[in-house]
Order: structure tokens, then C-alpha cells, then sequence
């Protein structure tokens, strides 16, 4: 009988870990033409080196007595190292209570040595399929968890895509991140993902903004005081380095620093140690910092107001967040969004969108204030609104006065649960489709209908099955069973 090839669907090799020379070989003979991958080991400190060092076992056949550290301890560590790896706990007795314990101990099965090629072969298949679907649901909880990473911060504008591609990259690591942008762009949302997606999310997060404190007790704020430091120095105070240790710290509008505390801060981000006010020895610290400012920075260090050692230090890895009027297609996602967001609490729950001319309008405004300002508008726009569309009389008068043209196409990255067939198809341009809609005298049998708009919309979503469903507002098993039924797999790649 020839050898079986390797089968690639295994979520990694069986390994192997026994003492016996002569059982590794035939266990190995035995698995290889079942066609899995084999890894072997001799003691179970080999197998715990190896899992450390990188090693990522599809399962685990574990014999039971062995030298040094034998099977029980070896499952016992394996468990705190990766309790989702299946281990088949063997023996060559038969024991019952020794059974029930290293089930308890979470062993995947228990098996009595010698063992049947049948036996061998269910027994790894099940433990394997229980591997591969452990790894799957790992693999889709880190999917939604960077899906939802930055679900506070809206927009799929090209330049907001570039700015959640950067912040990705400071999710698995400490390093010191720099956030420029306007006011109202979302400096603060921006520090707070990287925080709470970060590898100090169980940690503090402390917000420091630089311009509001009064510059005689920004050094307080930051490091703390001693009692009797100062005048009004009545007790201890901890500051905010100390109050963030472990977590993170946020210093908003940083170019507000007075040179002398830079000098100090500058100290601290190098040293990692803190000196209270009026103190007398220093505290470590171990915070992550992320500054923000609207400011120009290197400006500023031109100017001398501004230490150009310490611009370098914050300014390890830069995100630049775009202004409003520099991602305007985001704009009626935001729109949408506040809507949502604030219709039930000011009181006008039976809002259902906002009027195209007014959207329009609020699409060619120049926002100063940014996303910020856009949010103030619609809550304003939400309480004046009597119709159940927030018309542009409802906008502020240097807003919804503004005559602008209405060739705006403000709809082309709404979902299209918001949007009616028609404008789906209208906005898409569809000589097919147009006239379903457009000449009352041409009915088509419904099924042609459904048919014509799905493959469109499964055409504008580059045969992404999941992405036309979520357009469609169907069901996804509903959109699969489209592709099939309108044989689209064989035309274009799908996203199965």
C-alpha cells in the first residue's frame, strides 16, 4: 500500500511525545499514511521547549509515564500554555481513575495503548477538526475585534482608510504615537482606540489637555506634589504619570508646554521615572504616551518655543488626521450616524434621514470645526426638524442658505438599507435596470427583477457575496444561494 499525501487541510502536525523509540516509529508509520505531518519528542521538557520556541501542534498524542516530567505535569503546562490544543492522554493501563483526572485536567480523550490503526484514525480526525475550529474562531474573533477597533471613528473615505491601516500598526506594540490634526477631526477617539484595542486595554487611560491647565500648576498636574510644596500644597498630590502606570497616558494639545516642563517631560520619557513636586526621590513609571496637537510642530521648533529634542522623542510614529473638507464622502455616513446617534435622546424619534438638498448643502460646506462641528449641526438640526426629514431650513443659516448645484452623487457609500431600489439603480446607471424603474409600461416577471438588481449589485461589490448582502440588506445565506442559483461563481471570483 502506497504512502497517502500529506493532507494540507490539518491545522498543523500530530505530535508525537514518547519515551519509547520503537513506539515513535510506528506511531509515526501509522499516522503518515493517514496523511498528516508528524513531529516526535522523547520527553515531555522537549515538547514544552518546542511548543515555547514557536511550535503550533494540530494535536497532541501524550503518553502517559515518562521519565522526568511525566504525562500528567506535561498536560498540566500545556494547558496554561494553550488550553485549545487537543491532547490525547496514553497508557497502557487501563485506569479508570487516572482517566477521569487527566479528563479533568483537560485532556481531549484518554486511550489504551496498543492502539488500533481504525481507533487512531477517528481519534485524530476528531481532535483535529476540534483544532482547526478552535483556530477558526480565534482567527474571526480578531476579524470583528479590528473590524469593531475603530467603530467609533466613521468614515471610508481613501484618507480615513490610510489613517486606520496606520493605527493597526500600533495595536500590537508600545510605541510612542504622535496624533496631528485639526481641532474637532478626532485626536481623542484616535488615542482611545489605540488604548483600548492596545496591549494596556485593562489598564488606566489618562487624559491630560495641556491647554487647559494654568501654567503654574501644569508641573503638578503631570508629576504630582509633595505636601507643603507650594502655598496651597495642603497635602500629597499623585499627577497623572503616576495615576496612567501601566496604561496609558494621552497629552492633548502638547504645544501648549511651557519650556521648562518639556525640559521635564523630556526627562521622564527617557528615564521612565517621575519626580513629585517638592520630592526628594524618584518614582517609576511605565506608561504609554501618545501626544496630540493642532499646531505645527517643527515650526514651532524653528521658533525656539517648542524643544526639538523632544518633538523627536513623541514623534516615533506620526498618524495626520484629514480635515472634514479633505474626506467630504464621508459625510453623509457621519450625517447618518449622529442621526442614529441622537434622535431618540433630543427627543424626535420619528426622524427618518435628512432631505438630498440639504445634504447637498452640508456636503459642500467647509467644516472649520470639522467632524466636531458637523456632530453640533445635525443635534441642532435634530431638535428643529418638523418634518420627518432634516430639511435645510433646519441647518444654521450659513449652511442651508447657500445655493450650490445638485450634482452631488452624496449617496455613494450609504448602505443601501438607507436607500430605496430605485436610487440604488439610478445611482449605478445601469442601462438594465433603468427601466424597471423608469417606464411604468415595461413590468418584468418579479424573479428577472430580483435576478437583474442582485447581479448588479453583485457586480458594483466585485463579486464580494457578503458586501452585496450587506448592500442589498439580505441575509447572506439569501445572497449565497443567489450566486448559485444565477451560476455567478463561474463567472467572477467570490468572496467564499
Amino acid at each position: 500500500m502506497t504512502d497517502v499525501p500529506a493532507r494540507h487541510d490539518a491545522p498543523g502536525p500530530v505530535v508525537i511525545t514518547d519515551d519509547d523509540p520503537a513506539q515513535i516509529r510506528l506511531l509515526e508509520h501509522h499516522i503518515a499514511r493517514l496523511g498528516y505531518e508528524t513531529e516526535s519528542f522523547q520527553s515531555g521538557e522537549d515538547l514544552l521547549e518546542s511548543i515555547s520556541a514557536g511550535l503550533k501542534p494540530g494535536c497532541v498524542l501524550l503518553d502517559l509515564m515518562m521519565p522526568g516530567i511525566g504525562g500528567e505535569e506535561t498536560l498540566k503546562r500545556l494547558s496554561v500554555m494553550d488550553a485549545e490544543i487537543p491532547v490525547i492522554i496514553a497508557s497502557a493501563q487501563e485506569k479508570v481513575d487516572v482517566a477521569i483526572r487527566v479528563m479533568k485536567l483537560g485532556a481531549f480523550d484518554y486511550v489504551v495503548k496498543p492502539l488500533q490503526r481504525a481507533d487512531l484514525e477517528i481519534l485524530l480526525r476528531n481532535a483535529l477538526e476540534r483544532r482547526a475550529m478552535s483556530l477558526e474562531l480565534s482567527r474571526l474573533r480578531e476579524q470583528v475585534r479590528q473590524a469593531n477597533a475603530f467603530d467609533r471613528m466613521i468614515g471610508r473615505s481613501p484618507a480615513m482608510k490610510r489613517v486606520f491601516a496606520l493605527l493597526e500598526k500600533t495595536l500590537r506594540n508600545d510605541i510612542t504615537v504622535l496624533v496631528l490634526g485639526e481641532s474637532g477631526t478626532g485626536k481623542e477617539l484616535v488615542a482611545r482606540a489605540i488604548h483600548q484595542y492596545g496591549l494596556r486595554s485593562s489598564k488606566p487611560f489618562v487624559v491630560v489637555n495641556c491647554a487647559a491647565i494654568p501654567k503654574e500648576l501644569v508641573e503638578s498636574e503631570l508629576f504630582g506634589h509633595e505636601k507643603g510644596s507650594f502655598t496651597g500644597a495642603v497635602a500629597r498630590k499623585i499627577g497623572k504619570f503616576e495615576q496612567a502606570d501601566e496604561g496609558t497616558i494621552f497629552l492633548d494639545e502638547i504645544g501648549e508646554l511651557a519650556l521648562p516642563v518639556q525640559a521635564k517631560l523630556l526627562r521622564v520619557l527617557q528615564e521612565r521615572e517621575i519626580e513629585r513636586v517638592g520630592g526628594t526621590h524618584t518614582i517609576p513609571v511605565n506608561v504609554r504616551v501618545i501626544a496630540a496637537t493642532k499646531q505645527e510642530l517643527p515650526d514651532m521648533v524653528a521658533a525656539g518655543s517648542f524643544r526639538e529634542d523632544l518633538f523627536y522623542r513623541i514623534n516615533t510614529f506620526q498618524v495626520d488626521l484629514p480635515p472634514l473638507r479633505d474626506r467630504r464622502e464621508d459625510i453623509p455616513i457621519l450625517i447618518n450616524h449622529f442621526i442614529d446617534k441622537h434622535r431618540s435622546s433630543l427627543g424626535n424619534s420619528t426622524l427618518s434621514g435628512i432631505d438630498k438638498d440639504a445634504m447637498i448643502r452640508l456636503i459642500h460646506y467647509d467644516w472649520q470645526g470639522n467632524v466636531r462641528q458637523l456632530e453640533n449641526v445635525i443635534a441642532r438640526a435634530i431638535v428643529l426638524a418638523e418634518q420627518d426629514l432634516i430639511m435645510p431650513s433646519d441647518l444654521p443659516p450659513e449652511i442651508g442658505g447657500v445655493e450650490v448645484s445638485d450634482d452631488v452623487d452624496y449617496a455613494e457609500e450609504e448602505p443601501l438599507s438607507r436607500a430605496t431600489a430605485q436610487e440604488f439603480v439610478l445611482r449605478n446607471s445601469d442601462p438594465a435596470l433603468v427601466p424597471l424603474f423608469n417606464n411604468p409600461d415595461d413590468i418584468l416577471p418579479l424573479e428577472e427583477v430580483k435576478e437583474r438588481v442582485f447581479r448588479r449589485a453583485w457586480e458594483v461589490c466585485d463579486g464580494n457575496t457578503s458586501l452585496a448582502a450587506k448592500k442589498l440588506d439580505i441575509g447572506r445565506a439569501t445572497a449565497f444561494r443567489f450566486v448559485d442559483q444565477y451560476g455567478l461563481r463561474r463567472e467572477a471570483n467570490s468572496d467564499m
